[in-house]
């Protein structure tokens, strides 16, 4: 009797082992129809745009605002791409937002080079930049400078409170002023103001837009395979979860789209002025102030709609600074309830208890999930392995292993690349077998800092 125990653990453990290969499998089936879709989808809406450098509408005001904190590295570049952006009319206005925060040193700072830059250039009107004198912990102070300096006209004064009704000019350049959000890294395609205008037209009830965002290797040395596998994965994310999440809560107010969990992402994001008016500037109550900013728009019933147009952002270049974004990152996840309490507190709470109790749970599965991946693969190996080891290999043994190996680069295999440069396939599935560990590597810290407190994120994420 005591004998068949061993026995029957290790047909347990088999069983176990097989299901967990067959749901991630069966994940990754469903994610890879979503990418499909998704290109799909992309390539319609994309379709019938004019090209990127035709006048958007004049009747809008696009204003972009690009924080800027220790990016010597590429705000020279930032600037000029910028500035021939802004040459094309296709935006209104850029603003290059430099903080107090970044000490002068022996080296040249984020301040000075941006300043030198556009000095080069000409001071071009409509390419300005401000300085944030005021030293938070937080971006969201370098955002709400920029939106106060560029959009006057949309913020009442004590003797003009009329013209912030509907029909007065306050009021009318607060509903047609968009504000959009970029990092230094951030290269918006050309067809993106074009969309965004169209959109507008199209959808004039929504106020907040986010566009897809595809990674990209950086083109500076020190990049490696990490950094190409980890393009990919956060690419394959883009384009399956957060593409599926987005169309199937923007659908209609059923349970099903109010508690599905979306938010913006801090870059490529575009807010109508008078949606910030409504809630008193980009959230700065936490880390993360994109995820914050879509949030509300939920917890307010808001609808967050989808541009096609890329947003071509940089990955981390090593493995180390992959870790400290990734923490960075799973930190604001867990600020989901911080927003719940904010938006409870100033009157910003438009779903039920309900609806948010489900919508918190929702919210709190994704960094779990992520934490726990890691651990159930690895998990799942030492069960082969040990199974092996103990009565030699079967072909089962064989099939969960490659299922479980599997798991972390199908989407190298699937992704033939991103940007300009793809990568070759055995450098893409390296690197997604290096990167992927590290997002349930970086749940444990980000956790241990939510629970005790501490400071919600890192100072800068290394580029």
């Amino acid at each position: 009797m005591a004998s068949d125990t061993p026995a029957r653990w290790s047909r347990f453990a088999d069983h176990a082992v097989t299901g967990l290969v067959v749901a991630l499998m069966a994940r990754r089936a469903l994610e890879l129809a979503t990418v499909i879709r998704s290109g799909r989808w992309s390539r319609a809406r994309l379709a019938g745009l004019a090209a990127g450098d035709q006048p958007v509408d004049r009747g809008l005001r696009i204003v972009c605002v690009v924080p800027l904190y220790l990016e010597q590295d590429i705000a020279a570049d930032t600037v000029r791409f910028w500035h021939h952006l802004a040459a094309r009319t296709t935006v209104d206005q850029v603003v290059f937002v430099t903080t107090a925060k970044e000490q002068p040193g022996r080296d040249p700072t984020t301040p000075d080079i941006v300043a030198a830059e556009l000095a080069a250039l000409g001071n071009p009107e409509r390419v300005v930049h401000l300085h944030c004198d005021e030293v938070t912990q937080f971006r969201a102070a370098q955002l709400n400078l920029a939106v106060r300096q560029t959009t006057r006209p949309a913020v009442a004064t004590d003797d003009s409170t009329d013209d912030c009704t509907d029909g007065g000019a306050a009021g009318r350049a607060a509903r047609t002023t968009w504000i959009g959000v970029y990092n230094a890294d951030s290269r918006p395609a050309d067809t993106t103001f074009t969309e965004l205008a169209q959109q507008i037209r199209a959808e004039p009830d929504t106020r907040v837009f986010q566009q897809l965002a595809d990674y990209v290797v950086p083109d500076r040395p020190g990049a490696g395979a990490v950094a190409a596998g980890n393009a990919v994965l956060q690419t394959w994310w883009t384009r399956s979860h957060y593409f599926a999440r987005n169309t199937r809560g923007a659908r209609n107010r059923s349970w099903r789209a109010t508690v599905t969990p979306y938010s913006t992402f801090g870059h490529g994001e575009f807010v109508r002025r008078d949606f910030l008016d409504d809630i008193g500037g980009f959230p700065d109550f936490a880390y993360a102030d994109g995820l914050l900013l879509g949030w509300i728009c939920r917890l307010r019933a808001e609808p967050i709609g989808l541009l096609a147009s890329r947003d071509d952002a940089e990955v981390p270049r090593t493995g180390r600074d992959l870790i400290t974004q990734q923490t960075a990152w799973m930190r604001g996840l867990l600020n989901f309830g911080a927003t719940v309490a904010w938006c409870r507190q100033h009157g910003h709470l438009r779903l039920t208890d309900r609806e948010v109790a489900a919508l918190r749970a929702a919210h709190a599965t994704i960094p779990v999930t992520w934490g726990l991946s890691t651990a159930a693969v690895v998990a799942g190996v030492a069960v082969v392995t040990a199974g092996v080891a103990r009565r030699g290999p079967t072909s089962g043994d064989v099939l969960r292993l490659v299922g479980l190996l599997m798991h972390p680069v199908v989407p190298a295999l699937a992704l033939p690349g991103t940007g300009s440069k793809p990568t070759r396939l055995g450098t893409r599935l390296v690197g997604a077998a290096m990167s992927w560990p590290v997002e349930g590597l970086a749940f444990w810290p980000a956790v241990a800092s939510h629970l005790r407190r501490r400071q919600q994120a890192p100072a800068k994420t290394p580029r």
